[in-house]
């Protein structure tokens, strides 16, 4: 006997919205079990990621902050997986926007004025581009995979980060530590709420949320991404260019991957460091699909995977929780909605082998 998917002619649409919630509370009840069979305080571990940074007021600003990058970024990669179009490395289009940013504040660190933080910004998105225009080339022109050749970079880019901070772009005040100079203050985010972290990034990524949410639902340009991605024989038929699409969607998820390093670099760093690269490229990821590629529905799931970030730093100190815990509950959080999207989607079905 052989198992056999079978795509349903009409999946469930209340399942399709149900399963992101059941991958989280499933994710929540197995990373208890798993966390107790380890020796850990599984039902403590579930209850501070899950919990403590929602009901403790005090962490409400840190999941803003942690929720601004994935919410961009998600965004840019759930507009390009409608299309079918995989960017899987925006953590190094995020890296190199940081650069880009970075390197426009180092410029110009003398200077002063309101314009400085919109170049930055320019810069950041401008970089992000850069970082896809060869896998975006590749793919339209010899169809190499967008998903080998975008993750490939990324490592690129972190080398390119690490020569630059221990070498040219090193503080010489830095006391030997690899880092930039502090930037400047006409450089540096505002924050949008006195006595609090929560900086300009915040009502940023709401906003670009937004934008996203009409572009995709009233204009033709989103029309023609979905009908790529779902009928590419009727995208042609209907004057879309496939090679068009797969440009302009991997060059929005640069340019947002790009904007979210500029605004990570000017806001919680206030300088480049080693440790920029945080992985939100990759968590992005799991945001995009656990918002089923609907751009409010990003802005949610951003406050989610957000909230795991921010319950896992609670964890470590409470608990004892090593810092992989985080990662082990997203991983299981994508798994089991892809798992569930499978069986929402298909039936399985039992085959005969031919004897």
């Amino acid at each position: 006997m052989q198992l056999k998917l079978e795509k349903k002619l009409q999946p469930s649409k209340i399942m399709l919205f149900a399963t992101p919630i059941l991958a989280v509370l499933l994710t929540m009840v197995l990373g208890a079990i798993i966390f107790s069979l380890l020796g850990y305080d599984g039902l403590g571990a579930v209850r501070e990621i899950f919990l403590t940074p929602i009901l403790n007021s005090l962490k409400w600003q840190d999941l803003a902050v942690k929720a601004a990058p994935l919410i961009i970024i998600g965004i840019g990669l759930s507009i390009g997986f409608r299309a079918n179009v995989w960017n899987i490395g925006a953590e190094g289009q995020y890296i190199v926007g940081g650069l880009a940013a970075t390197g426009v504040a180092l410029l110009t660190h003398e200077m002063s004025g309101w314009w400085l933080l919109p170049l930055m910004a320019i810069a950041g998105m401008a970089g992000g581009m850069a970082w896809v225009f060869i896998p975006a080339l590749l793919r339209t022109k010899l169809k190499v995979s967008e998903i080998l050749t975008t993750l490939m970079l990324t490592y690129v880019a972190v080398q390119l980060l690490n020569f630059l901070i221990f070498g040219p772009w090193k503080s010489p005040t830095s006391y030997g530590q690899p880092q930039t100079v502090l930037f400047n203050d006409f450089q540096i985010l505002p924050y949008i709420i006195k006595g609090t972290i929560v900086q300009a990034g915040a009502p940023i990524a709401v906003l670009i949320a937004l934008i996203a949410w009409v572009l995709m639902s009233k204009s033709v340009f989103g029309f023609q991404v979905k009908t790529v991605g779902s009928a590419p024989n009727a995208a042609r038929y209907g004057g879309f260019s496939e090679n068009k699409t797969i440009w302009i969607t991997l060059l929005i998820g640069g340019s947002l991957a790009g904007l979210a390093g500029m605004l990570e670099v000017a806001g919680p760093f206030n300088r480049m460091v080693p440790q920029f690269p945080t992985g939100y490229g990759f968590t992005a990821i799991i945001v995009a699909f656990l918002g089923r590629l609907h751009p409010i529905g990003v802005l949610v799931a951003g406050i989610v995977l957000a909230i795991t970030f921010v319950g896992g730093e609670v964890a470590q100190t409470t608990i004892g929780l090593p810092n992989a815990a985080v990662g082990l509950f997203q991983a299981m959080m994508l798994f089991l909605l892809l798992a569930g999207d499978v069986l929402v989607r298909y039936n399985i079905k039992r085959v005969r082998r031919a004897s």
